[in-house]
């Protein structure tokens, strides 16, 4: 159908609606969709086949400032946003939701952002925002779409070169956003000095940075590797944790009170868009780990990210990538000139009202305050320490992070979501690319249970277009 047309189909919809007072759908049964075993199944016991797309990428950024990925003015007044109006605005709503529907969709992954609700500080929660996804949500109803809640996160959050926290939770770990792009601990193209020349995709690499290393072994295994990071009584891992399903409570529990869309048009959740295992299960932090595929620019290993985020130079190869996959270039000697990643000493760290433990010291490196390095002649001691379980002694891989530490987390934000919304679908979705959890005949063998993997064809997502092989490959039977 060409564009022209499309539009003005979308149009005509819209002006049906407002001349008549009616709603599109509106005198279906409810849509109620159920599991049952492999297959979907709507109110009257149909199979349903799902279409689904994500709504929608800007949701990954404030409207006010506004703010996309380029802009540098304001970005480090993160407490003081709004998201309101992401997706898009509601006198918009019909033109996206019509045009969705007649390209054949019927599921909504709707995309929103820890950030959104809680930006403004701990426990502080934008309502604004929260009545305005209710009324987009009506109108999705309205046009018969099935929904799932996307509390989205790519590497971390905007301030650590992604999208998703608040920026509050960067200083909760006692990292200072402001010296990332001195200490390359993040790169971030809000900060980057020349915007237009950001290496493409590049972001995706601050997995394997300082900034998004620290915090997500804290999220997810902070009591095992990080026991001295205590924040207002507890390990940082909690404290993070109970902060974002307490935010997806909240989301939920509104919903329910709107009195028509839990179950109606909201079918279930998501645990969190592809989480990281950080430095879990890491062998040795001096070179790079063989899983770790993807490399582009300077690739520091953690250790030399370590050194790098206390202000120590270091001279490190390059990477770029290719038609092949990834490829070494060349080093570089990169010299944040004694700048540090970590907050310093003298930061009042009374600002968001927590109470740091006084064991956990601003101004130092929390890996050497748990032993890892000897910050007086940078010698590293502990090059395993993430090696092994300190609770059993086990070795870590990726799948032993998986079904004890994500899957740890994922209960908590099942249980968190289920006290309010008992019957929600839960997608899990596990680390990418990796082994999914280990669920059958486990505690965790839920009927109402989705896996939501995520798949890359890495050279195609990196280069931005399609190569012959590539083609080739997907039409293998």
């Amino acid at each position: 159908m060409a564009g022209g047309t499309l539009l003005s189909t979308g149009i005509m919809w819209i002006r049906l609606i407002q001349d008549r007072g009616i709603t599109p759908w509106a005198s279906m049964a409810p849509l109620r969709l159920r599991i049952d075993g492999r297959t979907f199944r709507d109110s009257s016991n149909r199979e349903v086949t799902l279409r689904g797309i994500n709504v929608a990428g800007d949701a990954k950024f404030p409207t006010s400032p506004d703010l996309p990925s380029h802009k540098p003015d304001h970005f480090y007044e993160g407490d003081d946003v709004s998201f309101v109006g992401r997706p898009f605005p509601v006198d918009e709503a019909h033109l996206h939701f019509s045009r969705l529907k007649s390209w054949g969709y019927t599921l909504i992954r709707y995309i929103f952002t820890w950030e959104a609700i809680e930006h403004a500080g701990p426990g502080r929660y934008d309502d604004d925002w929260v009545q305005h996804t209710i009324q987009v949500l009506r109108l999705a109803k309205d046009y018969g779409f099935y929904v799932f809640m996307d509390p989205h996160q790519d590497v971390w959050s905007r301030f650590t070169g992604g999208s998703g926290a608040p920026m509050w939770t960067v200083y909760a770990c006692g990292l200072n956003p402001r010296a990332f792009p001195a200490t390359e601990a993040a790169w971030v193209h809000n900060t980057y000095p020349k915007p237009a020349e950001y290496p493409k995709m590049i972001w995706a690499t601050n997995y394997s940075r300082l900034a998004c290393q620290v915090i997500f072994t804290m999220f997810f295994a902070g009591k095992a590797f990080v026991p001295k990071a205590i924040i207002d009584g507890k390990n940082i891992q909690d404290y993070l944790q109970d902060h974002f399903v307490s935010a997806c409570r909240h989301l939920a529990r509104r919903i329910q009170e709107a009195g028509d869309l839990e179950g109606g048009v909201v079918i279930g959740w998501e645990s969190m868009n592809e989480p990281n295992r950080g430095l879990v299960g890491f062998q040795d932090i001096s070179v790079i780990p063989s899983e770790q595929k993807l490399q582009k620019g300077p690739s520091p290993t953690a250790w030399q990210a370590i050194l790098l985020g206390s202000g120590r130079s270091c001279e490190m190869n390059t990477w770029d990538f290719g038609g092949l996959g990834p490829y070494k270039s060349g080093t570089t000697l990169v010299d944040p000139k004694g700048e540090m990643a970590w907050l310093p000493a003298d930061y009042d760290d009374s600002m968001y009202g927590w109470k740091r433990d006084p064991n956990w010291k601003l101004g130092e490196c929390i890996w050497a305050q748990h032993g890892l390095w000897d910050q007086s002649n940078d010698e590293l001691l502990k090059k395993d320490y993430f090696a092994k379980d300190p609770e059993s002694g086990q070795k870590i891989d990726y799948e032993y992070f998986t079904n004890k530490w994500f899957m740890s987390y994922y209960r908590k934000h099942k249980e968190a979501i289920t006290s309010v919304h008992s019957s929600a679908i839960m997608f899990c979705q596990a680390p990418v690319l990796e082994i999914p959890p280990s669920i059958k005949g486990t505690e965790d063998d839920d009927p109402n249970l989705v896996f939501s993997p995520h798949y890359y064809d890495g050279v195609t997502l990196m280069m931005k277009k399609w190569f012959v092989y590539t083609l080739a490959s997907y039409s293998i039977p």
